[in-house]
């Protein structure tokens, strides 16, 4: 009799546990991991298993015009434009026209290569753009502009310190391979997964999701701003976003204002002209918009701002605000801390980058 109750018990148990996978499974994790449809999920969304926020899309390139692939660099000895940067720069984003670099190319006509110099999980931007000087390799190949890009919340990690300005060993070929965008990188689950009890856990936590990797914040905002039918105005973000914020003080902004004078000071020499672009963080963008906000202001755009500059400027804040002002939805995808289409868009076309490419 005992055993047959234990039986029981354990059937119960596993036709439970069974139900439990086959459910959170079929109806949320799959959506996160094991898309069948080819389309891509973004990154915050992933980490912190929020499903309601998830705006699929396929990498679609449509433009006209695209920066220069590995075989083109191959076979020419000119280039307009040399670019360099992080996952915003190397269509991390995925979906339509990922590649800002592939809107220079199409609306100003010039000749783009995009680069990537990273070594156990550290960027490099500045390092490989003097050793590229230093070398003869941008004069040779007579580059007009540089454009250095780096997300707002690792500007000061990346640009407030000492550098040495003198280097000039580089691998170009290896800078230009590392530059290939991964289509694929999301892992694949098992029916039976880890990701199930996950995705529970992150979706009890309220405001704020605790993942081994990264913290993620919810917030409410006092506008649709997105699309999503139950996200339309909240907003996801890193919470590297709020931990930048006590660094963007003015002592570092200085700091990095001097390191680009110098850079673009060096760069002047060979008629170069050096264009620093940080891109607004998510949660600074959506700042005014945010209720009952528990955390501060982010000042980095604040202080760069009025210093005097020997580099051109992309204020990308600046140019999104107005949008952002107009209702426009999905400047930044719901699901990722990554810009969308629509603001690499509004941020190719504003009057810096006209101006720029005008004048030359």
């Amino acid at each position: 009799m005992r055993a047959k109750k234990y039986t029981l018990v354990l059937f119960v148990f596993i036709v439970i546990y069974a139900l439990y996978h086959a459910l959170i499974y079929t109806f949320y994790t799959s959506n996160i991991f094991d898309r069948n449809d080819g389309k891509y999920i973004g990154d915050i969304a992933r980490v912190s298993y929020q499903t309601d926020a998830l705006f699929p899309r396929k990498l679609q390139y449509t433009l006209p015009k695209k920066h220069l692939n590995e075989e083109e660099f191959a076979q020419t000895n000119k280039i307009d434009v040399l670019t360099t940067g992080d996952s915003f720069s190397n269509a991390a984003t995925g979906g339509l026209n990922p590649y800002y670099q592939d809107y220079l190319a199409t609306y100003y006509g010039v000749k783009v290569l995009n680069i990537v110099d990273s070594h156990n999980g550290t960027l490099h931007t500045f390092k490989p753009i003097i050793a590229l000087y230093n070398s003869g390799w941008l004069q040779k190949h007579k580059v007009k502009i540089v454009i250095i890009q780096s997300v707002e919340r690792f500007c000061v990690m990346r640009y407030a310190k000492d550098f040495n300005f003198t280097q000039n060993k580089v691998d170009i070929n290896r800078l230009v391979k590392s530059a290939r965008i991964k289509d694929s990188y999301i892992p694949k689950i098992n029916f039976i997964s880890t990701a199930n009890y996950k995705f529970l856990y992150y979706n009890i936590q309220k405001h704020k999701k605790v993942h081994f990797h990264v913290d993620v914040d919810i917030l409410q905002l006092n506008r649709k701003l997105f699309t999503p039918k139950k996200f339309q105005n909240k907003l996801l973000i890193h919470h590297e976003d709020i931990l930048s914020i006590p660094y963007n003080n003015e002592t570092n902004i200085k700091k990095i204002n001097e390191n680009f004078n110098h850079l673009a000071q060096i760069l002047q020499k060979a008629n170069i002209q050096l264009v620093f672009m940080p891109t607004v963080d998510k949660y600074d963008l959506y700042y005014p918009y945010i209720k009952n906000n528990p955390y501060p202001k982010n000042l980095f755009f604040d202080y760069l701002r009025p210093l005097h500059k020997e580099y051109v400027f992309v204020d990308t804040k600046k140019a999104l605000e107005p949008l952002l002002k107009q209702g426009i939805k999905n400047l930044y995808y719901p699901d990722d801390t990554h810009w969308s289409y629509k603001a690499i868009d509004a941020i190719v076309t504003n009057n810096t980058f006209k101006q720029l490419f005008t004048d030359k």
